[in-house]
């Protein structure tokens, strides 16, 4: 118990320390799949591998592997994609994530000196990728942590850009309900920029320090996800509420509404709605909300998450297969 005094000691130290607003944006913020998009993008909901970019102290869930997958587009060009994978091992669960947005065949423009008029020039795209290592320790029987050490990569037209940053999740179960804490950026990184037309520019931007706590209560056959995000020195609640009809198990339907900021730091606020369809150790997740862009406002997000068990050959000599499909890409997010 004394372990999560000395974590809720920490996380009140960071919560008062003051933060200054950052222009950077974190892609992750649309949400880590479909179901936390339909329950008001809640952070600790998650029972797949995508804890990760959530709140990877709830990797505990998983007992063998874990992997999930989610897309969308938004405004019919900025394509968002991520993957993560989660092993379980007896010295805890180590967990990767990879997240991207990215926008292709953008018009790089110049002007016609004959002419006076404007002409495409070239065409570049632009990548934003978040990359995750992540592990899990169970302190206690009711109490889990966990640490993300994250890769940030951005790039478009000659333009490129990268930083790196820790966060600590804390999960605390209780006896009639429990209890959230992610913080993200916990060093306070920052994104470091250059050009590579122009040797002598350099820039940087802080890397926003983001604290989000939630509680899970269950009635009956609901489950009510209330949460505090501190975001950009602004206070952003959300609600979830997910209903898992008793005659149908393998169905639940969830609902949230939000508050979010745009990359203007204005506030606005979503409501979602959306369900769960488990099929064994498949699940299927999709979300629906309206946006505020009047051209494109109605957003669907779909997502997937799939929970198995190799049966590895014991050969001598012969690397197993569930080793290779964790630490092959665990070597290429070191390296990115």
């Amino acid at each position: 118990m004394r372990y999560f005094y000395i974590l809720i000691i920490i996380f009140i130290f960071f919560f008062s320390y003051h933060i200054y607003a950052s222009s950077f944006s974190l892609i992750s913020d649309i949400g880590s799949s479909a179901q936390s998009i339909a329950m008001g993008n809640i952070e600790g909901s998650s029972r797949s591998a995508n804890a990760i970019f959530s709140n990877p102290a709830g990797l505990y869930r998983i007992k063998s592997y874990s992997v999930s997958l989610f897309q969308t587009t938004i405004m019919n060009d900025i394509d968002y994609f991520n993957v993560s994978l989660c092993k379980s091992t007896k010295y805890g669960n180590f967990g990767l994530g990879y997240y991207s947005a990215s926008v292709d065949n953008i018009p790089f423009t110049a002007i016609d000196n004959a002419t006076n008029e404007f002409y495409v020039k070239e065409q570049f795209s632009y990548n934003n990728l978040v990359a995750k290592l992540s592990y899990q320790h169970q302190l206690s029987r009711r109490l889990h942590i966990g640490l993300n050490y994250t890769k940030y990569k951005l790039s478009f037209h000659n333009i490129e850009a990268s930083g790196y940053g820790f966060d600590l999740g804390v999960l605390r179960i209780f006896k009639y309900f429990t209890f959230s804490t992610f913080i993200q950026n916990i060093n306070k990184g920052s994104i470091a920029y250059k050009d590579l037309s122009d040797d002598s520019y350099s820039g940087s931007e802080l890397i926003p320090l983001s604290i989000s706590s939630s509680l899970r209560f269950i009635v009956k056959d609901f489950i009510l996800y209330p949460q505090i995000k501190y975001h950009h020195n602004t206070y952003l609640p959300s609600l979830g509420l997910q209903y898992n009809p008793g005659f149908m198990p393998f169905l639940r339907f969830n609902t949230g509404y939000r508050h979010l900021l745009d990359y203007a730091n204005q506030k606005h606020t979503r409501v979602s709605l959306g369900f769960d369809l488990r099929l064994l150790t498949l699940e299927f997740h999709y979300a629906y909300e309206r946006s505020d862009y009047i051209l494109y406002d109605h957003i669907s997000y779909f997502s997937l998450s799939y929970d198995f068990k190799f049966k590895d050959p014991n050969i001598a000599g012969i690397a197993q297969p569930s080793s290779l499909l964790f630490f092959i890409p665990a070597l290429y997010l070191l390296t990115l």
